[in-house]
């Protein structure tokens, strides 16, 4: 049996030589196609240091301004979420298969919406800034589009797993569509309605502290004016703010969706029942009023500016129709740095995914305080999205691809890593016991155990985490961190909408086919 076992170990262990080997070609491949540099991340050091130095005296006297800046991206990541959850409803209601009211226009729908998708927030802010001028109105715009589109998503699929049998013997007993809708979908949408709120709003949360880096309001304009005026003592206060900003609003989501999963209410007679349900009704028809009065007041926009700026959009998109293909070199060009920042940021991101979920999983972590310091960072490392990191990089290695793989692979090690250790958190003792009554050290039987069995979940994590890099990616040359967002931004300011177009078809191909290269993966493995 243990001659068995060993042999097993050592067939093992050959493959992982030959695994280990073929990535790192990858990576040396990949890290020559960001301009990656051990001497450069090297001499980088001292000033990374230096920054780091500086940071860790926060300013509390900036406070002030910083919290009312604070109060605006929050009230703008609220509103666009809101807002969008609101509007999805409707459309999700013509588009899931299972109850279009026209199965063409169904398809057509979620065609159009499916591209949509694949343009980043970042990139719908810049554009609506050009329309709508700097402000907060522009952010609440693009981050209204992300909501609507997440959103729109989860309730299509959701509908769609609607049990069939439900519906056709609602319809067989006469229910009209509109019947059907309000005894077998509303009552799914309406349960469903306020986790999606939860799960948009962590997501807007995040993406409105980068969108005042190109003027759509929000803490990210004074943290870019900190940053050019080398302020690191005020970026300090400002990222120690959003830190805690985030791990809040993050902790109050999992509280609210945890408490929607384990609530129910038990009546003690029908006349109780129907009660509530009144009840319900007015409260919905008042907080509903309250939320749309908040948003009017929210979206402060003179009329004029608005019909000067839907003319200026009319304008924008008839000429992007109007695509410049004599653009294709460069676009290819920006695409294929793009493609390789991601591919470098998932594989390194993965690798430390791999190790760091060791430690952070409490039940291979060898010590539980080491599992406690693990999560927490694994939690900082998540915590900021790409774009930010991505700018302190630059006071080390200066701007340019190198910075944007490197602050995408940090963030990527993050979410793996969070969603990994809970992978194996969940795993079954047997399979860890299993391997250890041989001998075998903890990390002996996560290697030999854990891994096995969770490897092709793990695998499905990083096509996930690819398909959320592919994006990221584009926008990160926007502040000058490589890729295709370079050319993108210089050709918005300018106004070259022809070029802008193609620009934009490109990264919408570049992520399609990512996307469905990924799904057809996972499909094989799972």
């Amino acid at each position: 049996m243990m001659t068995s076992y060993k042999s097993y170990i050592n067939k093992n262990n050959k493959k992982t030589y030959l695994f280990l080997g073929i990535v790192a070609v990858q990576l040396i491949f990949l890290g020559f196609m960001i301009d990656f540099s051990f001497i450069r991340i090297y001499q980088g050091l001292p000033g990374m240091y230096n920054l780091l130095e500086r940071m860790i005296s926060p300013n509390f006297s900036y406070v002030q301004e910083v919290f009312s800046k604070l109060l605006e991206t929050i009230e703008i990541a609220i509103v666009s979420s809101l807002t969008g959850v609101v509007l999805a409803i409707p459309f999700a209601l013509l588009t899931a298969r299972n109850i279009a009211p026209n199965k063409y226009l169904s398809i057509l729908f979620n065609i159009f919406f499916s591209f949509l998708r694949t343009i980043p927030n970042l990139i719908w802010a810049a554009l609506l800034v050009s329309v709508f001028s700097i402000g907060q109105f522009s952010g609440i715009l693009a981050l209204t589009m992300t909501a609507f589109l997440i959103a729109l998503k989860l309730f299509r699929e959701n509908i769609e797993t609607i049990n069939e049998n439900l519906l056709n013997a609602t319809k067989s007993v006469g229910a009209n569509q509109i019947q059907v809708l309000r005894y077998c979908v509303l009552p799914t949408i309406l349960e469903l309605s306020v986790s999606i709120f939860f799960i948009v709003l962590e997501i807007n949360i995040r993406s409105a502290t980068v969108l005042g880096l190109v003027g759509a309001g929000g803490i990210g304009q004074i943290m870019w004016r900190d940053l050019n005026h080398l302020r690191y003592d005020n970026l300090a206060t400002l990222i120690l703010i959003l830190f805690f900003t985030v791990i809040s609003i993050d902790a109050l989501s999992f509280v609210v969706r945890s408490s929607i999963k384990k609530s129910f209410i038990v009546f003690s007679s029908l006349e109780a029942h129907k009660k509530f349900c009144k009840v319900r009704i007015v409260m919905t028809i008042f907080i509903g009023l309250f939320i749309l009065l908040w948003i009017v007041n929210t979206i402060d926009i003179q009329h004029g500016r608005l019909k000067v700026g839907l003319e200026q959009g009319h304008f924008m998109i008839s000429s992007m129709m109007r695509i410049e293909l004599s653009y294709l070199p460069k676009l290819l060009e920006g695409i294929r740095e793009s493609f390789f920042i991601a591919i470098f940021a998932t594989i390194t991101g993965a690798i430390g995914a791999l190790f760091l979920s060791f430690f952070a999983a409490n039940n291979t972590s060898p010590f539980r305080a080491m599992a406690l310091v693990s999560k927490g960072i694994t939690n900082i490392l998540r915590t900021f999205p790409p774009i930010i990191t991505a700018i302190i990089l630059f006071r080390g290695v200066g701007p340019g691809p190198l910075a944007g793989g490197m602050a995408l692979s940090i963030y990527t090690t993050g979410v793996l890593t969070k969603l990994y250790s809970e992978v194996i958190e969940n795993l079954h003792e047997n399979i860890k016991n299993s391997v250890l009554v041989t001998g075998c050290t903890s990390f002996s039987s996560f290697r030999h155990g854990i891994l096995p069995q969770t490897l092709p979940t793990f695998i499905s994590l990083i096509l996930y985490r690819l398909e959320s890099n592919i994006r990221t990616s584009t926008i990160l040359g926007i502040i000058g961190a490589g890729g295709i967002g370079t050319i993108l931004t210089m050709n918005i300011t300018w106004r070259n909408w022809e070029r802008v177009g193609l620009l934009i078809l490109g990264i919408a191909i570049m992520i399609i086919a990512i996307d469905t290269l990924s799904y057809y993966l996972r499909k094989k493995i799972s």
